[in-house]
């Protein structure tokens, strides 16, 4: 397995595993027009998308978002948050989001932020669990609910004081 920045050529790739990881979970249910918005996430300014490749091909994505306009957890400068994580449902519990994960968290510390922050819907309980084993908690105060049938749980990882 390989992390890396994606390529633009993968971008149309990226987006479809998105689509289809959420999708096989029924996540994208309570509003399909979602699917849109994931095909398009990390693309933008200094938003950066990694990239899992296992034999070749995309496995999984995760998108390192700094704090800016378009930001929906990170509340200033100082965080940055994690986005559009997913892995391909026939390479799942293979250590890819882990590696992700670990990957996304790297680059945060890279880029000197002190907070990197997510969302995940209530039901995602695999990935809570994954984010709680590097180190996030549960940041309740901002959980948020961006249209009627989806809650979600915010998470933080402190990463500097």
């Amino acid at each position: 397995m390989m992390i890396r920045t994606a390529l633009p050529s993968e971008r149309r790739a990226i987006g479809e595993l998105r689509v289809l990881a959420y999708g096989a979970r029924g996540l994208l249910d309570a509003s399909p027009s979602y699917a849109d918005t994931l095909r398009e996430l990390g693309w933008q300014g200094r938003d950066e998308v990694l990239v899992a490749l296992v034999d070749g091909r995309v496995a999984g994505t995760v998108a390192f978002v700094p704090w800016g306009p378009h930001s929906e957890t990170a509340r200033g400068p100082q965080e940055a948050e994690v986005r559009a994580f997913a892995v391909d449902p026939s390479v799942q519990r293979r250590g890819v989001g882990a590696a992700l994960v670990g990957a996304v968290v790297d680059r945060a510390g890279q880029e000197g932020v002190s907070r990197l922050v997510l969302s995940t819907q209530t039901v995602m309980r695999g990935a809570q669990r994954l984010y709680e084993a590097h180190g996030f908690v549960r940041l309740p105060e901002r959980d948020w609910c961006p249209v009627p049938g989806v809650d979600l749980l915010a998470y933080e990882l402190v990463l500097k004081d």
